[in-house]
């Protein structure tokens, strides 16, 4: 098992982000899709945590990589989430859970500052950065749930600066230098800040500016549309852990473009009802990407497991001779 362990790729995170994001968005559709996502969720953070616990030398080297470094992020975000599915049972150990992973979020990026960012080198700059620094911000999203709304406020203004210097950083990096194959689905991440930070802002903001709102929709719509133009792409290639890539981005984008709409029609704002089947379509599109991208990994765990049954064997026909 340990063997097995060693094997588990840091962006598994991802994808268990990813379905404890989609579990929230179909929870008023289906409190049983909202459970099933979850338990998955918590299964591979399990498996993502068991390995931390039993490899800390190959997490060490992992950490060397800037891609891997920052993408481990999404461990403490899932956190943050599945927290949120225990506090109806148990709030006071869930908002515990929830405050180490936010205090270990922000030591994750001080690390990362220190140690990655002090001989910068724009080449080393992926999507993988907005997850490091804006992926905060899924605590001001999950903050109601423990009335901690000025405390989420704070973190969504810092997490949307970050965002509008690490914009200009990776959209530099993408014009001025190739991405090499493993990399290339990380691109998908470029659609989850805009609409990370403005679920934040729903989140927390008790009064929400619309005009603020709609701006950071509509920027945000554009941003998957640019994803969705480079996705068929993506999915030719062989595959890699950063398939994880191709989860969150799009659950959030469609939870942010649904929040959009209710904060307008509370505030009593007109707006095409085409927008609601919007955001169904992206419902179903994320629930798509979701799955596909959970089955990869499933096979490609599946493939471990055989590969490292098939060493053993082979090493006990050795020994036996």
């Amino acid at each position: 098992m340990r063997e097995f362990l060693k094997k588990v790729p840091i962006p598994t995170g991802g994808l268990a982000l990813g379905l404890a994001a989609l579990g929230i968005l179909l929870k008023p559709l289906s409190t049983a899709a909202y459970a099933a996502c979850g338990l998955c969720s918590l299964a591979l953070t399990v498996l993502l945590a068991a390995r931390l616990l039993s490899d800390s030398a190959g997490i060490r080297e992992d950490f060397e990589n800037p891609i891997l470094a920052s993408v481990s992020a999404t461990f403490l975000m899932t956190v943050m989430q599945l927290s949120t599915y225990l506090a109806p049972f148990a709030h006071v150990p869930a908002f515990a859970i929830w405050a180490c992973a936010v205090a270990a979020h922000f030591v994750l990026m001080a690390w990362f500052s220190v140690y990655h960012l002090r001989d910068f080198d724009l080449t080393k700059v992926y999507p993988t950065y907005f997850i490091c620094y804006v992926g905060i911000v899924v605590a001001s999203v999950s903050s109601p749930v423990y009335g901690l709304e000025r405390l989420g406020s704070a973190i969504f203004w810092f997490g949307f600066v970050a965002y509008a210097v690490l914009l200009v950083m990776v959209t530099t990096r993408y014009a001025k230098h190739p991405v090499e194959e493993g990399a290339r689905p990380l691109f998908c991440i470029y659609t989850a800040p805009m609409s990370l930070s403005l679920a934040g802002y729903l989140a927390t903001e008790p009064i929400p500016n619309p005009a603020f709102a709609c701006v950071l929709a509509v920027l945000a719509q554009l941003l998957l549309v640019a994803v969705l133009v480079r996705l068929p792409h993506f999915l030719r290639l062989k595959f890699y852990p950063s398939y994880a890539a191709m989860t969150f981005p799009f659950v959030i984008t469609a939870t942010a473009l649904d929040r959009t709409l209710t904060m307008l029609a509370n505030a009593g704002i007109v707006y095409p009802a085409v927008l609601h089947v919007l955001v169904g379509i992206e419902t179903v599109l994320a629930c798509a990407m979701v799955g596909y991208v959970f089955a990869r990994f499933l096979m490609e765990f599946a493939r471990i497991g055989r590969s490292l049954a098939a060493e053993r064997s082979c090493r006990r026909e050795l020994a036996a001779e």
